[in-house]
């Protein structure tokens, strides 16, 4: 994993220059023949260019050098670079001017970086002037007072973006900040625990997703982080960086590195890229605090840090360890920040990421790392210390392919883990009670696991304890990071739901409304099973306001002739959308409606067999292949398929149609009229009424036609079991629905008397109505339509109560 020149042997080894960064795999033997006791790799001060030239004349019995190099400073990494970093600009405040340090040095040299890096002071950061969804203040820095600005870290400081950076960042366009794409990422990325240095060697491939040809691109990493040097190809390409306000990163800033290229990239083309960057990466509040967010409450928010005892980076929308191309976003700009996630997310998907991990650590030996959520064990560098309690240096690799549904995180855990429910979690913690805990909350949810997604697991579950009491979980796919405190295992199982419906799930899902989708309904399955019908409801109705903002009414006129001074805005098709708003809360919807039409029985079968066919196992609770990446419109095509198989005869087209394939606003219903009408004593009835619904105005019950097949395969005949067959002196409840809205509906409509109720679904068409007559038993006191397992534009469940009753004739 390391990168190295073939001259950069051990034996004669040339003299190197002390920032020079050569493989630590060819130190390691050096350090360990030519000390009495083991040094640290990385961190320690090693005499690079005096310890390879002793060992060098040592073996070919010469004399060793007579001037040693100076010491690596603390937390050096050792491998190869392009040029020696740029050392930083000492504080003028501290420093006294000398014939040395008063020499201005160059800028603008090609691999060098030209920006200014003296010590951040404490200032109020900056938004940038090309936002445009709401007014930037203006361009100007000043002094914040010491108490408004607060950090949860001790070393963390706020980064100024100042009038220079507003400035430079005013001259990169929109249309080159979204034209690149990278499509292939490797990173060599050396991290210390200790020191929380970080020093990254990137290489990347850009694509130019741009119309025109591309001459300058811009990359960007976190604000606590600065660009060292950069080529293409075996050009080295002169730095400007800047930076910006960016809330992609939990300091609020981004330092943007404006390439410009030598030569045109056109549309479609490539360029590779080779980039050094380093920093520092602490815990930071900056972005939420600069909004006025208590320092205390931002702290459990933004959490994302590097230490000795945890280690958490998110990610795109937390803190931007690695580079990105995406365009800064904006906490105040709306739901700027989870989109932009989302649209990364779904545009890198079929990328290509490496990662190489060096990890310097002090005190206990960390076990393993994940990255997106894959674990790898952290192998003791060849060399090191063999002492795993006090420091040494550990490595880990991972080569995804494809990316996949995953915004790229990394965590690092202390300890052993340890197992439970048969091996399907692995915990690390030090509460022994905690794990027993976790262990018999998997055990509870397994047989619904099995009920809905098949017999057996695909994967394990990883699960970190955040010692951060009261922060918000973090999960990705099977890896769960969340505070372990010491809630009961009925408390514990409905957190775990979504990380082990993930252990059951296809790898790699596309579809984001199935990725997303399925773990959030079985969570209302789940709680329905614990708690009841009517708190799962509550459950769904919580997120139905995400999805009713997202379909509101704006104010635009739909013509100057209208009645109607609104229309209502389009929401993506469900299939395609990657906004958590619509991938997880309106799939989760999605299934509890098939839920209703299908049947518990019959949506198990077919999520189940979708399942088995995108991930058939390979006979011992894994998936065959866990690596592949299956198209969005394959996921959902098979998953369409097999709903359409468990209902046999009943067309489910237009319910795909409406809620699945195509973008519709929400259904919005409300009740017409309501008409009981007594069955007469002389009117025999032999059959229930059929449960198709009846458009128009409300008539005479139908009769059945001799013949009529879709009538004659939905009537019910009456059996003596039957508790809602019409008797004598009892009634029938028509109702007529209105659907106001853009998307068809099928509804429970409920009839109740007291704790007598009965109960048919309606299916409403979009701009039209529909009527159902209910039979009941008794003189109906109350309709209701829409349990709340349907989202609407506005309100989800209809009460009308029936004040009078028909008189008997």
């Amino acid at each position: 994993m390391f990168h190295s020149k073939p001259n950069h042997a051990v034996s004669g080894a040339p003299r190197l220059d002390p920032e020079t960064w050569v493989p630590a795999s060819q130190i390691a033997p050096v350090v360990r023949n030519k000390t009495p006791r083991p040094l640290r790799l990385w961190g320690t001060r090693i005499f690079g260019a005096l310890a390879l030239a002793t060992v060098a004349c040592s073996a070919q019995q010469q004399s060793a050098p007579a001037d040693p190099q100076p010491p690596l400073p603390k937390g050096k990494v050792l491998f190869e670079r392009h040029e020696p970093a740029a050392a930083p600009d000492p504080d003028p405040a501290q420093t006294v001017p000398t014939p040395e340090t008063a020499t201005p040095q160059p800028t603008g040299k090609p691999g060098v970086s030209s920006s200014n890096r003296n010590r951040r002071t404490l200032k109020r950061r900056t938004d940038a002037p090309d936002e445009t969804a709401a007014p930037a203040p203006p361009a100007v820095v000043t002094e914040a007072p010491a108490e408004t600005v607060s950090s949860s870290s001790p070393q963390a400081e706020e980064i100024v973006v100042t009038a220079a950076d507003l400035a430079a960042s005013a001259k990169v366009t929109a249309a080159e900040r979204t034209a690149p794409q990278i499509v292939s990422t490797s990173l060599d990325l050396h991290l210390n625990s200790h020191t929380v240095a970080v020093e990254t060697r990137a290489q990347l491939v850009v694509r130019n997703t741009g119309t025109t040809a591309m001459t300058r691109l811009p990359l960007r990493v976190s604000g606590a982080l600065h660009w060292e040097s950069a080529r293409a190809g075996n050009t080295p390409l002169a730095l400007e960086q800047h930076h910006i306000a960016d809330d992609l990163d939990h300091t609020g800033v981004g330092t943007e590195l404006l390439l410009t290229l030598p030569d045109l990239v056109a549309p479609g083309a490539t360029v590779a890229l080779d980039l050094y960057y380093g920093g520092t990466i602490n815990a930071s509040t900056g972005r939420l605090t600069a909004m006025g967010a208590p320092e205390g409450r931002a702290a459990l928010t933004d959490w994302d840090t590097v230490t000795d005892t945890f280690t958490g980076l998110r990610g795109m929308g937390d803190v931007l360890w690695y580079p990105v191309t995406a365009p800064a976003a904006l906490l105040r700009n709306g739901e700027a920040v989870p989109q932009a996630v989302a649209a990364a997310r779904l545009a890198d998907a079929a990328s290509s990421f490496r990662l190489d991990l060096t990890l310097e650590y002090t005190g206990n030996r960390p076990e393993a790392a994940f990255f997106c959520g894959q674990r790898a064990v952290l192998n003791r560098l060849s060399g090191a210390s063999p002492d795993p309690t006090e420091m040494g240096v550990v490595t880990a690799s991972w080569n995804r392919k494809i990316l996949g549904p995953h915004t790229p995180s990394l965590f690092i855990g202390q300890g052993e883990p340890h197992t439970a429910a048969n091996g399907l979690l692995r915990v690390v913690t030090d509460r022994a009670d905690t794990v027993a805990a976790l262990g018999e909350a998997a055990t509870r949810l397994r047989p619904m696991m099995s009920e809905w997604l098949g017999a057996a697991p695909l994967s394990s579950i990883d699960v970190l304890d955040l010692p951060i009491p009261g922060a918000a979980g973090f999960s990705d796919g099977t890896l769960l990071v969340a505070h372990l405190g010491t809630a009961p295992a009925a408390a514990l199982a409905a957190t775990l739901v979504q990380p082990v419906a993930a252990a059951w799930m296809p790898p790699n899902l596309e579809a984001a409304w199935l990725r997303e989708g399925i773990p959030t309904f079985l969570q209302t399955v789940w709680t329905e099973r614990s708690q009841g019908r009517a708190v799962a409801l509550r459950g769904l109705a919580a997120n139905a306001a995400g999805l009713q903002a997202q379909a509101a009414p704006v104010a635009e006129p739909v013509s100057s002739s209208s009645q109607d001074a609104f229309t209502t805005q389009a929401v993506p098709a469900l299939a395609a959308c990657a906004d958590p708003a619509c991938a997880r809360d309106r799939a989760a919807y999605v299934f509890e409606m098939l839920r209703g039409m299908l049947g518990d029985g019959g949506l198990q079968q077919a999520i189940s067999g979708w399942r088995q066919r995108l991930a058939p196992s390979n006979g011992q609770g894994q998936a065959a292949d866990a690596t592949s990446l299956h198209a969005s419109a394959t996921e959902t095509k098979d998953m369409e398929e097999m709903l359409q198989q468990v209902a046999g005869k009943r067309d489910l087209g237009w319910f795909f149609r409406s809620w699945i394939d195509t973008g519709h606003t929400l259904p919005d219903l409300s009740i017409v009229t309501i008409a009981p009408r007594r069955v007469e004593r002389n009117a025999p009835i032999d059959y229930l009424p059929a449960r198709k619904a009846v458009g128009g105005p409300i008539g005479a019950e139908p009769v059945p036609q001799v013949g009529d097949p879709t009538y004659e395969a939905e009537r019910k005949p009456i059996t003596p079991g039957d508790r809602i067959a019409p008797a004598i002196g009892s009634w029938l409840v028509a109702v007529e629905v209105q659907n106001a809205g853009d998307a068809d509906a099928e509804v429970p409509v409920t009839v109740r008397a007291g704790d007598l109720m009965n109960t048919l679904p309606l299916r409403v068409p979009a701009h039209g109505r529909a009527t159902i007559r209910v039979p009941f038993e008794a003189d109906p006191q109350e309709v209701v339509v829409n349990d709340g397992s349907v989202p609407e534009l506005r309100a989800t469940t209809h009460r009308r109560t029936i004040t009078s009753l028909p008189a008997q004739h």
